[in-house]
């Protein structure tokens, strides 16, 4: 079976995947005027920014918050679909805890820490030591009002040299490694310092950190409604099996009912996956050889936690573990389970309270684990988690009903990647015993060259140098999905009805 160009004067697309940052491509190339078929491997679109109905409880699949709400990519998408996401904000945003000692130093973090007294307040809750307040203020000055050129300059320095540039003080040094990992996945000595500048810039000048409302689901629906009253067919359930090209040219894809031949492909299965498709020798032997020299970032664990009656009271918790910045991630990065995991941990009624039955509680946490960890590992780690926030939260253990662990194996089945979320390029680094620094991006992004017959993998990712023909830069998790496939769009020739 051959399946060929729609309707004269269209410009057929094809899109690879129908997470958020292909669905968001796909819709924006339908409403341009695109013929558009986006083809899915799941049953289900959103890829891991999905969710799912059970008992009353709408259920992420995963764990989010999003960083620039309203005025970030997921809004700007839907907007310009004619779609309406409602993002919603609380001030304070979270409550942190700080388990340097065994201590439990808890204070709340403000939504908009730009007024001077709201920072000061801030040094003071962390802990920092007065010797390095100057530092302390210099470091947010910077990072709020970073131009485009001071971040760019920093892209291949690592997050954690970055921070030594101001300051020695361990709070802040331990405060950011775990910022970082909710970033990209992976530590600050890995982390490219101009990436961390964008999202920090971005995600604190918005000050509309928070949730959505209707669940992560809502906006994979939004998109695929966009979709599909612009003319755009989405195929669940189909898997590409192969990108096809002539004579450097693409001419479609290979599915297990049949090809589809387009002027266009589109891929959202990440670089490695993309490269395979379409087999090195399109891509050149420099790029082949680039892309093996990815890494995945490290991969992560998800427990939710049902209760019985409403105890919780902070929307967002933040748990900082009682461990030094340098062995903070050092017993995962060789493969071991941390003594003592960080927490991110959002409790969705108190973001959208109809996501659950009345009088209930869902508490999704979301922590770092072995990209290769077992059931055994897995439920070792969920307990670590759940001993830590019975201590945080004595009041949680009696009314908790049941528990689910999501660990690792199951994210890269729902994601089709073989490692975490995100990839990074490891480079040099002076510090003996060290992969050293890395450029840390969503696995969706980095475009790859064609004829005119196009394809690629998404957006443009500055860090990496050359991907490709987008612009901007993707940020870290779904918000990096978006903003490569809204960035693919205008790369892209005139579709044309």
């Amino acid at each position: 079976m051959k399946k060929g160009k729609g309707g004269p004067g269209m410009t057929k697309a094809v899109i690879i995947g129908a997470g958020i940052g292909g669905l968001a491509c796909g819709a924006l190339l339908a409403k341009a005027g695109y013929e558009v078929e986006v083809l899915e491997r799941n049953s289900f679109v959103g890829g891991r920014c999905s969710a799912e109905k059970r008992d009353g409880f709408t259920v992420d699949h995963f764990v989010h918050a999003f960083a620039t709400g309203s005025q970030g990519p997921h809004a700007r998408v839907a907007r310009a679909l004619g779609e309406e996401l409602t993002f919603i904000s609380r001030d304070p945003t979270a409550l942190v805890v700080d388990g340097r000692g065994g201590r439990f130093r808890r204070y709340h973090q403000r939504r908009d820490i730009r007024p001077l007294l709201t920072r000061a307040r801030m040094a003071l809750d962390m802990g920092i030591k007065p010797a390095h307040y100057l530092g302390g203020f210099r470091l947010f000055r910077d990072l709020l009002r970073a131009d485009d050129a001071f971040i760019e300059e920093r892209d291949r320095t690592t997050m954690r040299d970055f921070l030594l540039s101001y300051t020695k003080d361990e709070q802040l040094h331990r405060f950011f490694n775990v910022l970082s990992h909710m970033y990209f996945g992976i530590s600050y000595d890995r982390s490219s310092a101009g990436e961390f500048v964008w999202c920090f810039r971005g995600m604190f000048n918005a000050a509309d950190f928070g949730y959505v409302k209707g669940s992560s689901g809502a906006i994979p629906a939004a998109y695929r409604r966009g979709l599909e009253k612009h003319g755009g067919v989405l195929r669940l359930r189909t898997p590409v099996e192969k990108i096809l090209t002539d004579g450097g040219r693409v001419t479609g894809v290979s599915t297990p009912g049949g090809e589809i031949r387009a002027d266009l492909v589109i891929s959202n299965a990440g670089i490695p996956t993309t490269v395979k498709l379409v087999g090195e020798e399109a891509v050149g032997s420099d790029y082949a050889r680039f892309a093996s020299g990815l890494k995945y970032t490290d991969g992560s664990l998800v427990v939710r936690f049902f209760l019985d009656r409403p105890v919780l009271k902070d929307p967002f918790l933040v748990y900082v573990p009682d461990l030094s910045s340098e062995r903070m991630f050092a017993d995962l990065e060789e493969g071991g389970l941390p003594s003592d995991p960080w927490i991110f941990m959002p409790v969705i009624d108190l973001w959208d309270p109809d996501l659950v039955p009345p009088g209930s509680q869902l508490a999704l946490v979301g922590t770092a684990a072995p990209l290769r960890a077992d059931q055994a590992a897995c439920e070792e780690l969920a307990e670590m988690i759940e001993r830590r926030l019975y201590a945080i939260y004595p009041e949680m253990k009696e009314h908790v009903t049941s528990r689910e662990v999501v660990g690792p194996g199951y994210i890269q089945a729902v994601s089709g990647h073989a490692g975490g979320g995100g990839l990074h390029r490891p480079g040099p680094d002076p510090r003996p015993g060290r992969q050293g620094q890395a450029f840390a991006g969503h696995s969706g992004e980095g475009s790859l060259p064609g004829g005119d017959g196009r394809w690629g993998a998404g957006h443009r990712h500055r860090a990496g140098r050359g991907l490709g023909r987008g612009g901007g830069r993707p940020g870290g998790g779904e918000a990096s999905a978006v903003t490569s496939g809204q960035s693919a769009v205008p790369s892209m020739p005139p579709g044309g009805r």
